[in-house]
Parts: C-alpha cells; structure tokens; sequence
C-alpha cells in the first residue's frame, strides 16, 4: 500500500509540475485591459470592458431632485480624490463613467445633498466600483 501512495504522490506532483509548466510558457502576451482612460465629449472617462464591470461588480443608481434645487446621490456613489475633493462617476454612455467632482452641502445617513447645478437629477451614478473607478483615473491602475 506504501508503494502505491508513494507512485500516486509521484504521478500528481509530476503532472502538477508539467501543468504548472505549460501554463507559464505557453503565452507571453498579457491580457487586453478591462478599463482604460478615453477622452470623451464628456472629458476625460473610464471605459469599461464588460469583464471589467463584472470584476468590480458594478452598480448604479440614480440621482434626485431635492428641495430648493438640490440634487441628492446614495451615499455609497461618493468618492474622495486624494485632494479630499468629493466626487461621484456618472455613466456617460455604454460601461462609460465620467468623474465629477460634487460640492457636499450634507450628509445625511444614506443620502448627501450637493449643491443646486452640481448634476442633473436623473443621472445615473456609480454606487458600486466607484473607487476601483477613480483608481483607473488616478493611475493606480490600468486594469480592474
């Protein structure tokens, strides 16, 4: 019973060392990018592959009108620049996202409240991937 343990470890370390092998030096080209930068009418967005929104799970939702001209975001929408300038990513076309920086007048639980003019309140804002985003934008990273 020893012998056979002993040629079954053999057998799987070898075809564990020829696999690991194999899948090393068989490609030498990287992967395409799942994001990258686009100058867009918009400015300067992120553009997305569908893997790359799938990787960071992106999600969306909407902006609102408030009282006296107002517009409110989800609180997960909201992102810091490394300036400490808040900002949000709104989709700007397909698996498009487009960074705008938003003057915060409160917070309020789940809700922040941006001054009147800083979005128009049907935007769709990014509530979910938003920082892996602004990674994209900042340098961090040319993929997600």
């Amino acid at each position: 019973m020893t012998g056979r343990t002993a040629l079954a470890c053999a057998a799987a370390a070898a075809l564990a060392t020829a696999a690991a092998g194999c899948s090393s030096s068989s490609s030498t080209a990287s992967p395409p990018p799942t994001a990258q930068l686009e100058r867009t009418s918009h400015g300067l967005s992120v553009v997305l592959t569908p893997l790359g929104a799938q990787r960071i799970a992106l999600q969306t939702g909407h902006a609102a009108a408030a009282a006296g001209g107002q517009v409110t975001v989800p609180y997960n929408a909201l992102v810091y620049e490394p300036s400490g300038d808040p900002a949000v990513y709104v989709a700007t076309g397909p698996l498009t996202y487009t960074r705008y920086l938003v003057p915060v007048t409160v917070i309020n639980g789940q809700t922040v409240y941006l001054k009147p003019g800083s979005l128009p309140a049907n935007a769709v804002v990014v509530t979910q991937g938003a920082e892996e985003l602004l990674g994209v934008q900042n340098g961090v990273g040319e993929e997600t």
